[in-house]
This record gives C-alpha cells, structure tokens and sequence, in this order.
C-alpha cells in the first residue's frame, strides 16, 4: 500500500496529463484568463437569484492561481503571436483544466498543508486518504473555522455586486457596444464611467478596514484607493460591454482587457489625477510574478506580456478585497513602513478595546525589562483578585490554508512573548502585580494570559486563549469582568456550530484517489468534487 508521500508524488504531476501545456506559456496564459473570465461571468449573472453562487467563482479564482503556476512550470516560451480566439476545443481543456485538476488538487492542497503542520492525522484505506485532526488539534478549530467564513458575506457582496443592476446596465450598453473584425468597441463616456465608478467605490468601502492616511514605501493608501477605482470602473464597463453582445463567442474572444501598458497608464491618469510615476509603480506592484513565493493571481492581477502587453482580467478585480490583496503583496516586499503602521494599529487595538471596560485599573504599554516583550493591555479585577494580560496581534485576514498557517505563525509568536511574561510574573507574583498594577499584597492574585488578534485563526496553542478582537469586545460589552474572565481562561467563548451544522468531510476524488478532508456542512449533503 502506497504511504502518504508516495501518494502526494502521483497527484503532483496529475495535471501534465491535460493538453492545455501544449501551448506556449503567454497563450496558455491567456487561453485560461479567458476561460475564468467567462466561465466566471456566466456565474456571477445567474447570482441574482442565489448569491451562494459567487462561493463558486471563489473556488474558481483558486483554480486559476494553481493553473497558472503549473503553466508558467511547464509550459515553454511562445513561438507564434497572440492568438485571442479561442477554439471550442481549447476553451473546453482550459475548464476542464480549471475544474478536473486545479480545483480538486487545491482542495487536497488544503489537507496535505494541514497534515504537514501536524494539525490532521491521516489514514489510508486502499485508494481512500481520510484526513482527520489530530489528537493534540486545539478544541477550538470548528469556532476558528467558522469565524473566517464569517469574514466574507456573500449577501453583502452580491448587494455590490448586484447581478440585477448588472443585467439592467447590460441592456442600456447594447445600443452603444460595437462589433467591428470581432472585436468589441465601446466609448468610455463621463456618464458611462460615472456610473460604474459608484459601483467600484461601493465594493472598496465594503471591504475597507484601514485608514485612507496609511503610507507605504512608494505610494499611500489614498493613492491605490484611486488607481483601483479607476481601473475596477474599467472592468465593469468591460464586463457589461462583453454581455451587451449576444454572440457567445465575441464575448469570449473579448472577456479580457488586452492593451499595452501606456494606454492602461494613460487611463488611468486621466481618471484618476494620479501622477505616472505613481500608477506605473503601482501596475508593478500588482503585476502577477508566478515564480515569486506564494505568489497569488488575486495578489496580482495583471498580466504582463513580454512585449508590453497587459491583460486585465475584470473578474479579478470585480470579485477582489482590494485593500487585503494589497497588503499581502505590501508584506511580502519587506516594506518598512508597512511594518510600522501595522505597530500602530495594535496600539489602537489596545485604545479599542479600553473603551469596553470600566474598570481603573487598566495597564498599556508596560515595559517590564529590556529582555522581555513590553505588556499591550492588562485589566486588574479588585473583586475577584485576578487579572489578564493581553498580547495583541494585528495582521490582514487568511483567505487560504497556506496563508491561514502562516498567519498563525504570527499568533504562535504573540503566545510564545505572553509565556515569557507570564514566567516572569510566576517568578514573584507579588513583584509582578506591584510593577504593573501598582497594588500591594499580590501574591494570591490570580494572574492568566491570553492573546487578542485581529483575526483569529485556527490557533494551536493549548495553554494560551487566542480570541479575536470583535468577540473580545462583544464579551466585554455583556458581560462583568469576572465572567469574561471565566469565560477566556476556560475557552468558553467559542463560537457553537449553527442550528442543523454538523461536522463531515468533503470528499474529492483525483488521480485514482478518493480524499476526505474535515469541513463543516451547512446541509444535508456535501458537495463532492
């Protein structure tokens, strides 16, 4: 019987077995930008009347991020021009590659990374692979779990969306959309523009959590704010343009923005009032690099061609977080000043969290001894002589596996700076209270730790409480400190499985192989794939 590695080998050159590697890595490039476009366009119309729908161009946009890459690996440099009309033969292996391969292989992806991180067990039964978490995995995974899908409403998104408004704008475009050679031809008039911008800075502030004033190395906040307004309220106009036409194959051979770099540039200049120092930085930075770490399409959804040309793909923008994608490709580049907002949103985390609780005798911002970790927030009970220390953590919401682990590297870090405190007070517990709360007669102070991030994620941490900032805030809202306090150190907080959810797997079968991967079932029946 094969073991688990040996298993992992067989699904990791799976996909070669697809033609769509055929031919050369640009047109290949294009051909699956194309298919998602359409494929995902055709989804996101048909959501009027089930905005669960959009989950599906989620997945899709993680298919795509893996078809990429696999392409970029195997595919060799292009011989012939740019070929934009797809054949129904090509666009049928590009989804089927998006679908039969990338999809599945993320999804056991997804089970593999966990095993790697010792958070699943696995068993193998003939050509089953059944991952389950392991013995040691934190009780609290399922809340975790359930706190990042809370993250993402797709009923709020489709409101912004809004496939009607879509479908309306479609009709009104039919009138002024072109058809000359094949190709679609539109003008991109004030009311036109005006329209769709609405549309494009209704999405940002959706997502928005961060200030507008942040500043990175080469540009702030404010600044990508307008370059992705302006360049989103081109893909609306695209995408709508694309499905003003009735004939399903103009539409195809048009689903992606193909132009070079200057008009792009120039576009967006004039819409946007940005200097072009600016928008070319900003086109560099969100230009897809597929041989970059981690590395992902929604991080960088530009394609660069090697003669100049751009392809915009608008679902990848229409479907974005746009300030969260940013902030991964700001991290990955070391960008100091990066760093140095991100220390002051903790310390306004500490200023949040203040105004929930009454009592006087909160601690922030103590330094104890050059050795160790300064104390973020700490409160002091006087009724139940106790008090919590807290550890603050503030980074960009995980929306991968891969990305959720590294994420938790981040949490492990706070854990491991809150056990240096905590063994430092459980040297002279009565040191510690006076240096810090200022009170006397400390040695039967009941002192716990816990860590608040502002997002949580699937922490494994078993002696450390890891609770997300809203909750934290949500528990001092309703509750004495006392209970609170109950409540954190005894993991009481944990948000419970919904009415009717229940714990299963998800079932994927891929080169011969069945995979069953531990999700959570909103249904009474799990979808396979």
């Amino acid at each position: 019987m094969l073991n688990i590695r040996e298993i992992e080998t067989i699904i990791d050159i799976e996909h070669k077995k697809s033609p769509v590697f055929d031919a050369g890595k640009e047109q290949t490039f294009y051909d699956l930008l194309a298919a998602f476009e359409d494929v995902c366009g055709l989804i996101l119309m048909g959501s009027m009347f089930n905005p669960l729908a959009l989950k599906k161009i989620t997945d899709q946009m993680d298919a795509l991020n893996i078809s990429l890459l696999w392409v970029d690996e195997i595919c060799v440099e292009d011989m012939q021009p740019l070929d934009v009309a797809l054949t129904e033969t090509r666009y049928k292996q590009c989804c089927e590659l998006l679908n039969d391969y990338a999809y599945p292989y993320s999804v056991i992806c997804s089970g593999y990374i966990s095993y790697s991180r010792n958070r699943y067990a696995v068993d193998i039964e003939d050509n089953k692979v059944i991952f389950t978490p392991g013995k040691e995995q934190n009780k609290s995974m399922w809340s975790d779990v359930l706190r990042e899908s809370s993250q993402v409403d797709l009923n709020d998104m489709a409101s912004i969306i809004d496939p009607y408004r879509l479908i309306t704008s479609v009709r009104e475009l039919r009138d002024k959309v072109k058809v000359e050679n094949g190709m679609i031809c539109y003008e991109l008039s004030s009311d036109m523009l005006n329209s769709f911008k609405k549309v494009a800075l209704q999405q940002w502030e959706l997502s928005k959590t961060l200030p507008e004033n942040w500043v990175f190395d080469s540009f702030t906040m404010e600044e990508y704010k307008a370059f992705w307004v302006a360049l989103t309220t081109l893909c609306y106009v695209h995408f709508c343009s694309c499905f003003a036409v009735g004939d399903p194959l103009v539409r195809l051979k048009n689903s992606n923005i193909i132009q070079n770099s200057e008009y792009i540039v120039a576009y967006i200049i004039s819409a946007s009032g940005l200097e072009k120092e600016k928008v070319e930085t900003i086109i560099q930075y969100i230009t897809f690099e597929p041989k970059k770490k981690n590395v992902d399409i929604m991080y960088q959804p530009i394609v660069k061609l090697s003669n100049g040309t751009l392809i915009i793909t608008p679902i990848l923008f229409m479907g974005s977080r746009p300030e969260r994608n940013l902030l991964a490709v700001v991290s990955s580049r070391r960008d100091s000043n990066y760093f140095k907002e991100v220390n002051d949103l903790e310390k306004l985390m500490v200023s949040e969290l203040e105004t929930y609780v009454s009592s006087p005798d909160i601690i922030k911002h103590k330094h104890l001894r050059e050795d160790l970790p300064d104390i973020d927030f700490a409160i002091f009970d006087r009724m139940t002589n106790s008090a919590i220390i807290c550890e603050t953590k503030w980074f960009a919401a995980a929306d991968s596996t891969k990305e959720v682990y590294a994420k938790e590297d981040e949490i492990t870090h706070g854990c491991k700076q809150i056990e240096e405190i905590m063994a430092y007070a459980m040297q002279d517990r009565k040191h510690f209270v006076k240096q810090v709360f200022n009170v006397e007669d400390g040695e039967t102070v009941d002192i716990f730790v816990c860590v608040v991030a502002k997002h949580n994620i699937r922490t494994h941490n078993k002696y450390v409480p890891v609770i997300d900032l809203k909750r934290m805030e949500e528990l001092l809202s309703k509750y004495s400190l006392s209970t609170v306090f109950h409540m954190i150190r005894n993991h009481q907080y944990e948000i419970p499985l919904p009415e009717g959810a229940s714990i299963t797997y998800q079932r994927v079968f891929y080169a011969g192989f069945e995979f069953r991967i531990p999700a959570i079932c909103f249904k009474e029946t799990f979808d396979q794939v």
